[in-house]
């Protein structure tokens, strides 16, 4: 059982080697959490064949949430702000804070734009997670048709990454293109400590793309229009991509951190911060002040095994072992086509091949990311006890637990309604608002998610579904917790992440937490009871849907196959950061909108697909649904995953509603899996007068009118 908590920050190259080691190799004891803003993070090394257009946008980018699955480890999508190192908590934007027992830092340096006028006006490299997006934006800036006068785009610094840009630019835009490239550096000559051969190859590059270069131009102002050097000298520019002067995140400097001149966490010979020794760092975003090196993702793929065994050695309490990382090693440099210059020592090379042997070894550790296999079962460690869990009620949550997550969770007061919290009563109590008629509803399920924040807004959200899908405005809500089995002070934490995540969208939906009950079991349960009222006069039914009626749905269909699919450690991030996107989203605004018009039949889409609820919504009335297939919308992914055979274990269960239908010879596999995919947190489905229509697509702009009305043909639906 996990009793400790290793965090890892950033998924720098670092941390990936590392996940992969924990993954084969696990600390005993240690529940493993990868926190990152993205869900993808780019291999440094592939990125200028990225911009050159010699690879694809998932060729060069590691997965994390799909290595943190395949790996057994949990992924928390989320940016790290602060640091407090005496009470062991991390700050994320947005979100409850994240304790640790100890914490690893590799989240890649950001560009020092310190420079007047550098923030405002430079594009900054760093972090290069963000800079392909940027890369994109200037591209779309460039109109291939202009017939005015030349765009100037400058690359200040000409180390090896502004050298490899500035050539992977050139390649991209190509020799018709209407911009002209410049290579502005302060020395007298280019990439700097590079043997004169490899020197001659870059320079040669440079010429045969056009490049112009400026030598000796140490820039002391960023400006809208271009930059100004030391010495007064002034160059032209329409975009400046700042390539130079890397620095660490920002809130390093208010962390307590024994930080370097440039922001940089100081670690000693174990890569463990030299003033905090449960604090780890590795990457760009560490120094190693007992043997500097520059800012390289060479290093930082040599500091992993380092990493993984000092790691493990300091859970255990054991000496750690000294990081030694070779001074020579093979450095390749693409020089924007399909040709790179190599160097180790005193050999140096150039040419296409040497650009394909690169191409190999990149290939090859980027494999290691893309080639996982199957998911990595997180076994008991070999000697580990199993530890006596009880059922009933002595699966119970402590009281502590309880008290000092509860306790800090604002009280929503509402008239009539007196929580169970408040007083430690054993139930609630709800004075109904006369003339209005009670709704209660039940729902919940086991969890698909580490995210435990995120996945308690999004049990909220599709409880109180049930309750908007009856024209009801939600109070009150009680919950059921059952957390999977770890450590009380494991347990502590976790709680108080599901129950801000809870809260919070209890809060955003003004609804009243009003009491609960949790227990502790083999898997993370969360269920939701959900309390409401309606005016009886002007409840909503699934049945009463008229002919003519046109069929809105207010959410894309996918859910159950992303996360089917996420389990296999197989669904793409775009899948991911779609599904949490639209489970995120509540029925709320859809419900205020629908309060202003006339729907006649209104259900939600979950469990049953959309093409189950559609059958519940015609029931046994003389009417049939005609949906138009290709209105019907998917999010992101879906397709992809339906067609590669992913389904949900539910979908065999559900295939019986396609003998209910009529025109489905005609529809691929991949369409009937989508109408019944198992929504988590889906839609609305709304049939509402024609006259109404447009009124309620204007209001929600991810709604889509997928079908019609009509009057009984020989089937219930008509898919066409």
């Amino acid at each position: 059982m996990f009793d400790r908590d290793l965090v890892l920050v950033g998924g720098g190259h670092a941390h990936a080697l590392l996940i992969r080691q924990l993954a084969m190799k696990p600390i005993p004891g240690v529940r493993v959490t990868l926190v990152s803003e993205s869900t993808l993070t780019p291999y440094s090394g592939m990125l200028p064949g990225l911009v050159a257009g010699h690879y694809q946008v998932d060729e060069v980018h590691i997965d994390l949430n799909r290595l943190c699955r395949w790996a057994g480890i949990r992924f928390i999508q989320g940016r790290v702000t602060g640091l407090n190192a005496a009470a062991k908590t991390l700050f994320v934007q947005d979100q409850p804070e994240l304790s640790y027992d100890k914490v690893c830092f590799d989240t890649g340096s950001t560009p020092d734009l310190s420079l007047p006028g550098a923030r405002s006006f430079a594009v900054g490299v760093k972090p290069v997670s963000r800079f392909y997006a940027k890369w994109q934006h200037l591209s779309d800036t460039c109109d291939p048709q202009r017939t005015d006068d030349t765009q100037h785009w400058g690359v200040v610094g000409a180390g090896a990454g502004g050298v490899e840009l500035v050539l992977a630019m050139a390649h991209r835009l190509g020799p018709d293109s209407d911009i002209q490239l410049h290579l502005i550096y302060p020395g007298d000559t280019i990439l700097s400590g590079y043997p004169w051969r490899s020197i001659r190859a870059a320079e040669q590059a440079l010429q045969r793309h056009s490049v112009h270069c400026h030598s000796n131009f140490l820039v002391s102002a960023v400006k809208k229009d271009g930059l100004v050097a030391v010495n007064g000298n002034a160059l032209s520019l329409d975009q400046t991509v700042w390539c130079t002067g890397a620095a660490g995140p920002d809130f390093l400097a208010r962390s307590g951190l024994d930080i370097t001149p440039g922001g940089f966490i100081a670690v000693n010979r174990f890569l463990q911060s030299t003033s905090q020794p449960d604090v780890f760092a590795a990457g760009d975003v560490a120094s190693m002040v007992f043997d500097p090196r520059p800012k390289a993702g060479v290093y930082a793929v040599r500091q992993a095994p380092f990493l993984y065994e000092n790691l493990r050695r300091a859970f255990a309490s054991q000496p750690m072992k000294p990081v030694r990382l070779q001074r020579r090693f093979l450095s390749l440099l693409s020089l924007g086509d399909r040709r790179a210059v190599g160097h180790r020592g005193l050999f140096v090379a150039s040419g296409q091949w040497v650009w394909r042997w690169k191409d190999r070894i990149d290939r090859a550790f980027m494999d290691k990311f893309q080639t996982l296999g199957a998911p990595v079962m997180m076994a008991a460690m070999p000697g580990e006890a199993a530890d006596m869990h009880c059922a009933g009620c002595g699966s119970k949550l402590g009281p502590a637990i309880l008290h000092d997550t509860l306790s800090t969770l604002p009280r929503s007061d509402r008239p009539g309604l007196t929580p169970a919290l408040d007083t430690a009563e054993d139930a609630s109590l709800w004075q109904p608002t006369p003339g209005l008629a009670q709704v209660q509803s039940l729902d919940g399920f086991r969890s698909f998610s580490d995210d435990l924040y995120r996945f308690g807004q999004v049990c909220v959200n599709h409880a109180l579904s049930d309750l908007y899908a009856m024209g009801a405005q939600p109070v009150s809500a009680q919950v059921w917790i059952n957390l999977a089995h770890a450590h009380p002070r494991l347990h502590k934490a976790d709680f108080r992440r599901l129950m801000q995540g809870i809260h919070r969208a209890l809060s955003d939906q003004q609804v009243a937490l009003a009491g609960g009950h949790s227990t502790e079991g083999a898997e993370t349960h969360v269920a939701v009871v959900a309390n409401g009222e309606v005016d009886p006069a002007r409840a909503w039914r699934k049945a009463g849907a008229q002919p003519g009626d046109v069929l809105i749905l207010t959410k894309a269909l996918g859910t159950g196959v992303i996360w089917a699919a996420d389990a296999e450690a197989r669904a793409p991030a775009e899948a991911i950061t779609a599904a949490w996107n639209s489970m995120l989203i509540s029925q709320k605004t859809a419900w205020e909108a629908l309060r202003n018009l006339n729907p006649h039949a209104v259900t939600d889409v979950t469990g049953f697909g959309l093409l189950g609820h559609l059958l519940e919504m015609v029931g046994t009335e003389d009417l049939s649904a005609y949906l138009t297939l290709n209105a019907i919308p998917a999010l992101t992914g879906a397709r992809d995953l339906l067609e590669r055979g992913y389904r949900s274990s539910l979908h065999p269960q559900l295939l019986p509603y396609t003998l209910e239908c009529s025109g489905l010879e005609s529809v691929s596999e991949t369409d009937i899996a989508l109408l019944i995919d198992p929504q988590t947190s889906g839609g609305l489905l709304v049939a509402l007068p024609p006259n109404q229509a447009d009124s309620l697509l204007s209001q929600l702009p991810d709604a889509r009118a997928v079908g019609h009305i009509a009057r009984r043909s020989d089937k219930k639906v008509v898919v066409g």
